[in-house]
């Protein structure tokens, strides 16, 4: 293994900003023996090592994989632009944090897929890594770049760079894919037979190499090789308690997106939201025990310093036990002065708890996730939460302490009209008056408005998105109506939302289109000041394609999808019952 301590000590540091983020020397940094590992595992999240650092998935992984005997786990990250260029012009590779190994000498490439928006940057990781960019095009002595996390739902615009995808909770198919290459290293198994066989016996791994588009459709896939199965089934963890706990997290040298434990209480969802992927693939839903995330707390603050205790899931607030959980952290953590921060809450639920959290939870904002400004939508949507539960949320807020409420909007959606779109503004104008009994003044709105975008697996994966012209409109038209009001609005990016859509609706023309944009400079595109859509623009059009019009188009409902191999925990028949009773909700 090529050892570049002293390149990057020598070559790099001295010369990009915030240097700390490319040390390596992160308090709880588990640096294991790479050169001596039987199967040496580098993690990569694509994205800048501030936002990657915090991603509990990744620790979760780089735990297990740490704690296995005969394997090695580093981690790596997607340098910013500046050490991008650096590295290119001083020919120093993409390197390992811990370890400052070249991340080609590693037998495992993973790559952590959680947003469409960051699919150049793995690009940019690989050529950097001097590894080819197309799986066809790797050699023996390469190593195996496989992906996991929320694209690997909808794998095709990726399938051309990743030799294999882990489908659903990584934790056990990534394990024994972790054997498999032990054992394929002690008896010389070449590479294609490696991956032919990881297709045939692990049935939550895809191997885009063992499929191919059919003639009549180019999203539907067919095998080509005897024994490989026709769809893929997503890996479910048994139990929560089976996941690792992350007891002694990674501490950033660098200002991180969070600096706080983080512990996953809850894996699933049980609202059924008609929009929501995570929710519709996450299935079943796990917790974990009051009593175990007490002893995870507890050994984590002592192992990081940190203040602030996060519990994490899609829906905390449906914790069976959440009640009892508040009370026990309480009671010892409070004379600790350590927060808890209850990041995604149903408001209906929250209620209760409120008062007993007065002590502990950090009060710099309360976020409610209401998604439509009308009861019919939220209703079509399966958004159960009443206009009244949100008032009596907040209204117990304002009591409780809080003085700063978010809330989180979608715009766009599926028979929406102008009357629904003003109630966004007229909900968050009754949510800021609920202030004035407790503050004497209207209380302070953070009012955000996404762009409705029809998620794969999901029940509206059928609908199209509006055009952009709809949403600017949308967009004068709540300026308008907060001006002079405690409604402050915020907008997602219109143009990154559209490539997003058309990103996870892709099939593998749409890798083409990726490569073609990275080679005309895409780079960090969920950056503000990094995204070009110029650049997609021509890329698209270079293909004869257009991100807007993949977004924008209504699915024939009994078309095959670009998705239709990944097996999901809701099967085909209950998502058309779902959008069903949503258009019967909306009159048609």
């Amino acid at each position: 293994m090529r050892d570049l301590r002293e390149t990057i000590s020598e070559r790099l540091l001295p010369y990009v900003s915030q240097p700390v983020q490319y040390v390596g020397l992160e308090i709880n940094a588990r640096r294991k023996d790479v050169a001596s590992a039987k199967v040496a595992v580098v993690l990569a999240f694509p994205d800048a090592y501030t936002i990657g650092i915090s991603h509990l998935g990744s620790e979760i992984l780089y735990k297990m994989l740490n704690d296995t005997d005969g394997v090695a786990c580093d981690r790596t990250y997607c340098p910013r632009p500046d050490a991008d260029k650096i590295m290119h012009d001083r020919d120093i590779p993409l390197f390992a944090w811990e370890s400052r190994f070249a991340v080609r000498d590693f037998d495992i490439l993973g790559f952590s897929l959680s947003y469409e928006c960051c699919v150049t940057n793995v690009l940019t990781m690989l050529d950097l890594a001097g590894i080819a960019l197309r799986s066809a095009d790797r050699q023996q002595d390469d190593p195996l770049v496989i992906a996991g996390d929320a694209l690997a739902d909808t794998p095709e615009c990726m399938a051309p760079f990743i030799d294999l995808f882990v489908v659903g909770d990584g934790e056990a198919p990534l394990a024994e894919l972790v054997e498999l290459v032990r054992r394929a290293k002690s008896s010389g198994l070449s590479r294609q037979d490696m991956l032919l066989e990881a297709a045939r016996t692990l049935p939550s791994i895809y191997v885009p190499a063992a499929y191919e588009p059919s003639d009549e459709n180019v999203g539907l896939l067919r095998p080509v090789f005897d024994g490989v199965e026709k769809v893929i089934h997503r890996a479910k963890l048994r139990s929560l308690s089976d996941s690792p706990a992350i007891t002694a997290p990674l501490v950033p040298l660098a200002e991180a997106v969070h600096n706080r434990v983080a512990i996953e209480i809850m894996r699933g969802c049980p609202n059924a939201c008609r929009f929501c992927q995570a929710g519709a693939t996450r299935l079943p839903v796990r917790t974990r025990s009051v009593d175990e995330i007490c002893r995870i707390a507890r050994e984590a603050l002592a192992k990081t310093g940190y203040s602030e205790i996060s519990l994490l899931s899609l829906s905390s607030s449906d914790h069976p036990k959440l009640g009892e959980l508040i009370d026990r952290l309480n009671a010892e953590f409070s004379q600790e002065h350590v927060s808890i921060s209850l990041p995604s809450l149903r408001v209906d639920s929250q209620l209760q708890h409120l008062p007993k959290l007065t002590s502990t939870v950090r009060k710099a904002g309360l976020t409610i996730a209401a998604e439509a400004g009308s009861e019919r939508l939220r209703r079509a949507i399966g958004k159960r939460i009443t206009e009244q539960d949100m008032l009596d949320g907040v209204t117990a807020a304002w009591q409780a302490g809080w003085r700063r409420v978010k809330v989180y909007f979608m715009a766009g959606l599926p028979g929406e009209t102008d009357t629904d779109i003003d109630a966004i503004f007229h909900l968050c104008h009754k949510l800021s008056e609920t202030a004035r009994d407790v503050l004497g003044r209207p209380g302070n709105i953070s009012a955000s408005v996404s762009w409705f975008i029809p998620k794969p697996h999901t029940p509206m994966q059928w609908c199209p998105m509006k055009p952009a012209e709809y949403y600017f409109a949308v967009r004068r038209r709540l300026k308008d109506l907060s001006r002079r009001s405690a409604v402050n609005f915020k907008f997602h990016h219109i143009e990154r939302s559209i490539l997003e859509c058309a990103i996870a609706r892709g099939d593998r023309r749409t890798g083409d289109v990726i490569e073609a944009a990275w080679r005309a400079g895409a780079r960090m595109d969920a950056w503000r000041e990094h995204f070009d859509y110029d650049k997609w623009l021509a890329a698209f059009a270079r293909f004869e394609l257009d991100p807007a019009e993949c977004a924008q188009r209504t699915i024939p409902l009994d078309e095959p999808t670009a998705w239709s191999h990944i097996v999901g925990p809701r099967g085909k028949d209950f998502l058309l019952a779902e959008y069903q009773r949503m258009h019967d909700i909306l009159g048609g």
